[in-house]
């Protein structure tokens, strides 16, 4: 495998986006925030969860960490999510006094620690929570920014409004319950989760579906207020199967170049580069992002004048994806 497989296009344009990092904590994603944090404008770590009981949970992330983005004058906003995005945890929707609770918890935990303000992450809600969800969100909005502070939005990417242009029940069970209308009112800017492309046999965003998505995002979501999502791991497909046998990160590119000599190629249809290899005899197909790819994804932000990018997440990249942004 030659390095030129991971190596990024010329990208000279000076940047004026907005470049978002998902971060997880653990000693890759530490690495990368050290090494890269002069190219990250916002830090987005998982922090908090609202449980079934209403109450705010801090699932801290390693202190070194956020110390480090501090001293860096990184602005952070940490992720906001239904605990473990169960269903039990949405019950804050239909309770005013849990979320007048939680909208007090997170001013003085932004208060405290110096956050921009937050991006509430819930998913797997059906259909039903639609209204509730967007007048939850208006409501912490309104709330976080008397005190100055941001919020944002996550939303699982869509292509049109209608459900039978979604396979199975992911209209009904995970993607009708997010009004990009109401929310774009309510948030100061909407992160489109442009990934895990649900038809996809190949990589997790293929190339007309996202421009589909953002089609159908710029509609109903003034274009200044839009994130476009961008995923930094990769998808295992087996050739036998057509099955998804496996999501990572670079470090585990790392071992299927050590072991298995892979080949690179770039699909001029996909605009994205893949591995093909062979493990105990069966053939294998890698899709990831690199900077080249990642630098095409850039061109149609600007292209459409979009608020920036949020990827996911720090720590699996790919080196020359820094290269791009």
């Amino acid at each position: 495998m030659s390095v030129s497989a991971f190596a990024s296009s010329a990208y000279a344009e000076e940047n004026d986006l907005t470049r978002i990092f998902y971060y997880r904590d653990g000693a890759v994603a530490r690495q990368s925030l050290f090494a890269h944090y002069k190219h990250i404008d916002i830090l987005a770590p998982q922090i908090y969860a609202i449980n079934s009981d209403g109450e705010l949970e801090n699932e801290l992330v390693n202190d070194e960490a956020l110390v480090f983005a501090r001293a860096q004058k990184l602005k952070v906003m940490p992720l906001v999510t239904n605990k473990k995005f169960s269903q039990a945890a949405l019950a804050i929707l239909d309770s005013p006094e849990m979320q007048d609770k939680v909208l007090v918890a997170l001013i003085d935990e932004a208060k405290k620690n110096g956050y921009i303000g937050y991006q509430l992450d819930f998913e797997q809600m059906n259909l039903s929570y639609k209204d509730k969800y967007s007048a939850f969100v208006s409501k912490l909005h309104q709330g976080l920014s008397k005190e100055g502070f941001t919020l944002s939005v996550a939303v699982v990417a869509k292509i049109s409004d209608n459900p039978n242009d979604y396979k199975n029940t992911l209209w009904q069970d995970l993607i009708g319950a997010y009004d990009y209308d109401a929310l774009a009112k309510s948030a100061d800017f909407v992160s489109v989760m442009s990934y895990d492309d649900p038809d996809s046999k190949g990589p997790i965003a293929r190339k007309l579906w996202l421009e589909k998505v953002i089609g159908y995002s710029v509609e109903r979501i003034p274009k200044e207020k839009i994130s476009l999502g961008i995923g930094l791991y990769y998808w295992v497909w087996s050739n036998t199967t057509e099955k998804l046998v496996g999501i990572g990160g670079y470090e585990g590119m790392k071992n299927v170049m050590k072991k298995y000599d892979p080949t690179y190629i770039w699909s001029t249809i996909q605009h994205a580069p893949y591995l093909t290899y062979v493990k105990a005899k069966k053939r294998y197909t890698m899709w990831y992002e690199n900077g080249r790819s990642v630098a095409e994804k850039i061109s149609l932000i600007k292209k459409y004048d979009l608020h920036g990018f949020s990827a996911w997440a720090l720590g699996l990249e790919v080196p020359s994806v820094f290269n791009a942004i």
